[in-house]
């Protein structure tokens, strides 16, 4: 729902109202005649007849919260952030080294809140095409999955994974969560010999076998 929201946007000029948006997707989403017979739950009673109609209007509302749409005026909807970009080169803007030293102290549920956060998690929902990168099947309740923590606020592509809610448990359980590195870790302490602790425990690392790693260790890079 929120590709063919998406897709609707674009063949609109980028900004349009609830209702060509709706009519757009409906005709170009590739929606099923099984599909688009589906009706709308009660709930949405007066409001949309299908049950399509009804997910493509939460898509709008859901594509806000990402950062990806704007509602500038009562019933208009336009694209913003991201989702301006096509999804290889979406990324988040440059962040200026106050704000990024700010962020990168704050304690991590406090970033999650962030309107950096929020265009940066906007921007890897677009890249993945709102799918989960262990099963692309999966398609609801999509989080976003730090590999590292070492560049919050300024992250690279690579630092993220798009999981499903479910793939994301199944990821902490087995591995824990990675740690957010102090500043201090890299440093070599006073008096030290030889090179810092992270050197050392970097070539101790790469002299070990390393056993052959499941398809979720490699994506996940664990």
């Amino acid at each position: 729902m929120k590709v063919a929201t998406l897709e609707a946007l674009r063949s609109l000029g980028g900004e349009a109202s609830r209702q060509a948006i709706r009519e757009r997707a409906l005709s170009d989403g590739g929606f099923t005649a099984t599909e688009l017979a589906v009706p709308a739950p009660p709930a949405a009673a007066g409001k949309t007849t299908t049950f399509v109609e009804y997910r493509l209007d939460w898509a709008l509302t859901n594509l806000k919260r990402d950062g990806l749409i704007e509602n500038p005026r009562w019933s208009v909807w336009r694209l913003v952030g991201a989702a301006l970009e096509t999804p290889a080169a979406a990324a988040e803007p440059d962040v200026s080294e106050a704000r990024l030293a700010e962020l990168h102290s704050m304690p991590y549920r406090e970033y999650l809140r962030s309107p950096e956060w929020r265009r940066t998690r906007g921007a890897a929902l677009h890249r993945a095409n709102f799918r989960c990168m262990l099963d692309v099947t999966h398609s609801e309740d999509l989080e976003v999955h730090h590999r590292t923590y070492e560049r919050l606020g300024r992250e690279l592509a690579t630092d993220l994974v798009v999981l499903c809610r479910s793939c994301h448990r199944i990821h902490h359980r087995e591995h824990g969560r990675p740690r957010r590195a102090s500043r201090r870790s890299a440093e070599r302490p006073a008096g030290s010999v030889g090179p810092p602790l992270s050197v050392r425990l970097v070539a101790e690392a790469k002299a070990q076998p390393r056993p052959r790693r499941s398809l979720l260790r490699r994506l996940l890079g664990v």
